[in-house]
C-alpha cells in the first residue's frame, strides 16, 4: 500500500470481519480486509466459516433465540424391476447414489436460497411445484433414457430427479412458512397458527390418499408408452396451472422489494396507497428481486438492490466528497451500479441502483432507503434524459429527491395510507436475509477533497 494513501471507507459485516478501502494521491483504489490476532492464526477459520455459511441461518447467533404412482412405476423399472438381467446390488447402489445426491442438493440450496424464501414466498413456491413435476417427468422418462441416449443415462435422470425432489422440498417448505403465517394473521381478530398447521396438514392427507386411491383405479389401464407419457403431461399441466392462479391470487400483506415499488409509484401516481389485492395482481411472479416497471406500460425502469456491501459498489465518481456529502447527516447512502447516463439512452438498459447502510440504520431508514431508490427511477423516467444529463446533473437530482422525501410527513402519511389499505407495515421482507451483507462504518474524506469543495 502507497505510503500517501487515505481511508476513505470502511465496512464490517454480520460477524465483524471488517474491509477498509484506501485511495492514493494518484487515485489507485486498493482493499484491505482486517483480521484480529486470533483469526489469522485459526487456518481452519476459512472452512468453519465456510460451514458456517452452509449450516447456520444468516447472521448466526444475533438472528437466533437462545434455547405420485406413474413415477414410482418408472422409478422402479429404471432401477432394474421386472428386469432379469438386473441385480439387487446395482439397484442398491443407485438408490444410494440417489440419496447422496438429494441430500447435497438440500445442503446447496438451503445455503444459496435460505435467506430469500420468505420475502419471495409466491415466487418460490410456484417454483417448487414446477421443480417436483421437472422430477417427476425425468421418472416416468427413465425407463427409455438408456435406449435413447448414451449409456449410464438412467443414473444420471434419476440423480437429477432426486436433486430437483430435494430442492422442492427446500423452497416449498421455506415459501409455505409464510404464506401460511400469513393466512393464520387476519387484519381483524386472531389467527391460531398451531391450529391451521394441523388442519393444513389433514386436507394434504385426505387428498393424498384419494390421489392414491384414484391412481390404483388408473394406473393398470395405462400400459402403454405413449398413454403413460400422455397422462403424465396432461396432470402436470393441469397441477402447474392451477397451481398458478392459486399463487397469484395470494395477497400477501407485507412488503418486498417488488410489492414496495408498485406501492409507492401507485401512491405516487394516485396520492392513495393500492391494496395487497391490487398490487397481489399487478406482481410478475418469476420476475427478478428489485425490479421496477412503469405501471401502465409494464415497461422496467429500474432495479434496486437492499443492503448492499458498500465497498463492492462505491467506485470511480461516487467516491468524491460532492457525492458523499449528500449523505453525511443519513444513515444509508445510495450509488448506481452502471452508468445512468448510458442507461438511459439505450432502451435495452435501465439504472440499478445499490442502497448501503450505516451503523445503527432503523427500520425508518430502510424505508427511506426503497423509497429514494424508486423515486429516483419514476423522475429519470418521467424526465427523460435531461434529468441526468451528466454527473452533476445526477448529483442535483439525488439531492433534491432526497429532500423531497425527508420531510417526517411523507414517510408518516404514506405508511398510514398503507395501514388503512390493509397493509402490516410493522414487517417488511424489502430486505432480504438477516440484514445488510455489511455496513458502513467510516466514509472519510481526504483533507484535500476537503478543502477543494470549502473552495468550491
Amino acid at each position: 500500500m502507497a505510503k500517501n494513501a487515505k481511508l476513505v471507507l470502511a465496512e464490517k459485516d454480520g460477524t465483524n470481519k471488517k474491509r477498509e478501502l484506501w485511495v492514493s494521491s494518484d487515485m489507485n483504489i486498493q482493499i484491505l480486509e482486517k483480521q484480529d490476532l486470533q483469526r489469522r492464526k485459526a487456518q481452519h477459520q476459512g472452512v468453519r466459516d465456510l460451514l458456517e455459511k452452509v449450516f447456520l441461518p444468516a447472521g448466526y447467533p444475533k438472528t437466533v433465540t437462545p434455547a405420485s404412482l406413474l413415477a414410482s412405476r418408472a422409478v422402479l423399472e429404471g432401477i432394474g424391476v421386472g428386469d432379469s438381467s438386473a441385480t439387487a446390488t446395482q439397484a442398491m447402489l443407485l438408490s444410494v447414489l440417489r440419496d447422496a445426491f438429494g441430500r447435497i442438493a438440500t445442503i446447496v440450496g438451503a445455503y444459496y436460497l435460505g435467506t430469500s424464501l420468505i420475502s419471495e414466498a409466491k415466487t418460490y413456491r410456484i417454483l417448487a411445484d414446477v421443480l417436483n413435476d421437472l422430477g417427476v417427468v425425468i421418472d416416468v422418462l427413465a425407463p427409455v433414457l438408456n435406449t435413447l441416449f448414451f449409456p449410464g443415462a438412467i443414473e444420471v435422470g434419476l440423480c437429477t430427479s432426486a436433486a430437483l425432489k430435494a430442492l422442492c422440498g427446500i423452497v416449498a417448505g421455506g415459501s409455505k412458512t409464510a404464506i401460511t403465517l400469513h393466512f393464520a394473521t387476519p387484519v381483524s381478530g386472531l389467527g391460531d397458527l398451531g391450529d391451521l398447521n394441523a388442519k393444513d396438514s389433514s386436507k394434504e392427507t385426505v387428498l393424498a390418499l384419494m390421489g392414491m386411491l384414484l391412481g390404483s383405479l388408473i394406473v393398470p389401464l395405462i400400459t402403454s408408452m405413449w398413454a403413460t407419457y400422455a397422462s403424465l403431461f396432461i396432470l402436470v399441466g393441469l397441477h402447474l396451472i392451477i397451481n398458478y392462479y392459486g399463487v397469484r391470487g395470494v395477497a400477501l400483506r407485507q412488503l418486498n422489494k417488488q410489492r414496495a415499488a408498485i406501492a409507492w409509484l401507485h401512491y405516487k401516481t394516485n396520492k392513495k396507497a393500492p391494496t395487497p389485492q391490487q398490487v397481489a395482481e399487478q406482481e410478475y411472479l418469476f420476475d427478478q428481486p428489485g425490479i421496477i416497471r412503469d405501471l401502465s406500460t409494464h415497461r422496467i425502469i429500474g432495479q434496486y438492490h437492499m443492503g448492499s456491501a458498500p465497498l463492492d459498489v462505491l467506485r470511480g465518481p461516487f467516491l468524491s466528497s460532492s457525492f458523499l456529502q449528500i449523505f453525511e447527516s443519513q444513515k444509508y447512502l445510495l450509488c448506481f451500479q452502471t452508468d445512468p447516463v448510458d442507461a438511459i439512452r439505450r432502451p435495452d438498459q435501465y439504472p440499478i441502483i445499490h442502497v448501503c447502510f450505516r451503523e445503527d440504520f432503523t427500520p425508518e431508514d430502510q424505508t427511506m432507503g426503497w423509497i429514494h431508490a424508486v423515486e429516483i427511477c419514476r423522475l429519470i423516467t418521467s424526465r427523460g434524459s435531461s434529468a441526468i444529463a451528466d454527473f452533476e446533473a445526477l448529483l442535483q437530482l439525488i439531492a433534491s429527491t432526497l429532500r423531497s422525501i425527508s420531510s417526517t410527513s411523507v414517510l408518516s402519511e404514506f405508511q398510514e395510507e398503507l395501514k388503512r389499505a390493509g397493509w402490516n407495515t410493522s414487517e417488511s421482507h424489502v430486505m432480504s436475509g438477516s440484514g445488510p451483507k455489511a455496513l458502513l462504518v467510516t466514509a472519510a474524506l481526504a483533507e484535500e477533497q476537503r478543502n477543494e469543495t470549502r473552495k468550491c
